[in-house]
């Protein structure tokens, strides 16, 4: 993930030298998401039945392969292409945090989903602010620097991931029909993740109306949004998850989301700032705790599958959010985070729904 979002801060420019305007620069963004949604339930599926090291290597290879494919763009056509196939390989996280749920139990699976999101998160936290400060070196040496990283990753992986997953099972990873609360279950990670991209996308145009701050003051907002979501993730949601169960706490998480997204029209610069913090907060609580149930809600041998799916969704939610909430945002900054607060208000009731009738269906899948 460190070598994906190293390139970010450099491809709208490169976009421009390539003759491309917005649309183009869209493309390019959600061409990523749309082929991290396509693959990431195929490969989680497919790791139920062939075992995951096998995957995660052929992933951190198309991971090279891509960057190295940016590197070398000459058009708007080839950087799209290169795009695409890193975004499928993105796709593979469903396959690692199938890995690490294989090697959890049901009390250490919520801490050990919590550090894998929370190095995915530093990693996206980080990329960009590297990639900002050696902008300078140009696009195609940052996309060479991550192909090293990728490369770098791969042979780590080589090297220490285990030879067989437990995934494999007798039964060959047989699908699993998903039922309501599953489902259920992927409207929260859907919609939190519309309240989550829409005010990234948003945010921007708002602090400029309202503060006419610059960019980098931006910048530093989405830092502090990336920066709770690593450490609530690292430090704070497995505690409360213990203590009050998975299900209330992403009911509250979602509420606490909503709250402060609703306020945000309504903020001064002090409030703003706590206001941004606090949402990414909720979505670190959110992230790791929709992952982690979604896996305890599999039978052995269907992890990946359901982990993908919900790995889906989050990447849906990621391609639509911003559209939606910039066509929002454009009737008034009132209509566009009230609608995201009606987000979290349904995902919250949904989460609650979920605990009140899945808790004694859940504890017996718990392995």
């Amino acid at each position: 993930m460190l070598a994906f979002s190293l390139v970010i801060p450099s491809l709208p420019g490169v976009v421009q030298d390539f003759g491309g305007a917005g649309l183009a620069l869209g493309l390019v963004f959600s061409g990523y998401s749309l082929a991290q949604f396509i693959a990431a339930p195929l490969l989680g599926r497919l790791s139920d039945r062939i075992g995951r090291r096998q995957l995660l290597l052929l992933a951190l290879t198309g991971s090279v392969l891509s960057l190295g494919l940016s590197a070398l763009a000459t058009s708007l056509a080839v950087l799209l292409a290169a795009r695409v196939l890193a975004g499928f390989c993105g796709g593979s996280i469903s396959v690692a945090m199938a890995m690490l749920a294989d090697s959890s139990d049901a009390k250490s699976r919520t801490r050990i989903m919590g550090m894998g999101g929370a190095s995915v998160g530093l990693a996206f936290t980080i990329g960009p602010a590297l990639g900002a400060l050696f902008a300078g070196w140009g696009f195609a040496a940052l996309c060479l620097v991550g192909a090293a990283i990728a490369a770098a990753t791969l042979a780590a992986a080589f090297f220490l991931l285990p030879t067989q997953s437990s995934a494999t099972t007798k039964a060959g990873g047989a699908s699993q029909p998903m039922g309501g609360s599953f489902l259920r279950l992927l409207a929260i990670t859907g919609l939190s993740m519309l309240m989550f991209v829409g005010m990234e996308a948003t945010l921007g145009l708002f602090v400029e109306e309202r503060f006419a701050w610059s960019a980098d003051r931006l910048g530093w907002l989405l830092a502090l949004a990336g920066l709770s979501y690593v450490l609530v993730q690292m430090s704070l949601v497995w505690r409360l998850a213990d203590k009050f169960g998975e299900w209330p706490v992403s009911a509250g998480a979602a509420l606490l989301m909503a709250g402060a997204l609703v306020l945000v029209p309504f903020a001064g610069p002090a409030t703003l700032i706590a206001g941004i913090v606090l949402i990414g907060a909720s979505q670190g609580f959110l992230t790791t705790l929709t992952t982690s149930l979604a896996s305890r809600m599999a039978s052995a041998g269907s992890v990946g599958q359901h982990i993908g799916a919900n790995q889906a969704v989050s990447a849906l939610g990621r391609v639509l959010g911003p559209a939606l909430a910039g066509l929002l945002y454009d009737a008034g900054p009132l209509l566009a985070y009230g609608a995201m607060g009606l987000f979290g208000l349904a995902a919250a009731a949904l989460a609650l729904r979920n605990g009140a009738e899945g808790e004694g269906r859940l504890a017996l899948r718990n392995r």
